[in-house]
């Protein structure tokens, strides 16, 4: 902030019912007035402006190199098991498809070679974000899908007690999965070409 400027004001933010601090139960609504807080609308407005730069004002571009921008964007969409530093792949904790909510949960199946996903992810007090850019290259599809859901069915924060398994991740991977399957069958009057968005991934041989 510059001097002078005012301290902006936001409206308090109470949830649920109750909230754990220092293993007790408070019984009173938690406060997120303090909490981190960023629309998803601006969460995917800057994806489209590092995935395609060109479709929005120069202004609101990243001011960065197309060589950064590539490096990015492979590091969003590499997998656990492609990663040589750290070596996830000896590391079961980092299945196929981790942190790749839309399309595919917490599965841990390995994920279809013509598929990338370029995204980020978030998970706090119950609650589970993606915004992701889906890429499928053999059938000439892509989209960008991001949402939210809120998994905390007894409004108690704080207690790691969330329903994530049951109700988080089957809904991210059902809405990933519908909107992929329609896209697949749409119409387009002309295939993207989506060369750009290739990448050799680190264990990947030259």
């Amino acid at each position: 902030m510059l001097a002078g400027d005012s301290i902006p004001v936001y409206d308090v933010v109470l949830k649920g019912v109750g909230y754990l601090k220092d293993d007790t139960l408070i019984n009173q609504p938690f406060d997120f007035s303090y909490k981190n807080f960023y629309p998803l609308t601006e969460q995917q407005r800057l994806l489209r402006a590092l995935v395609f730069p060109t479709s929005v004002e120069p202004r609101k571009r990243f001011d960065i190199t197309e060589e950064d921008r590539a490096f990015v964007l492979k590091y969003m969409s590499q997998l656990p098991g492609e990663t040589k530093f750290p070596a996830y792949s000896s590391d079961s904790t980092y299945f196929p498809a981790y942190c790749k909510f839309l399309m595919f949960g917490d599965d841990r199946d390995s994920i279809p070679s013509e598929l990338r996903i370029f995204n980020k992810v978030g998970d706090a007090y119950g609650y589970l974000i993606d915004n992701a850019y889906i890429v499928d290259f053999k059938h000439g599809v892509e989209f960008m899908l991001s949402a939210v859901i809120h998994a905390n069915t007894d409004g108690i924060y704080n207690d790691g007690k969330y329903e994530y398994k049951t109700l988080g991740y089957p809904f991210m991977k059902n809405l990933g999965q519908l909107i992929y399957h329609y896209e697949l069958k749409r119409k387009r009057p002309r295939k993207p070409d989506l060369s750009e968005f290739k990448f050799r991934y680190d264990s990947q041989p030259e």
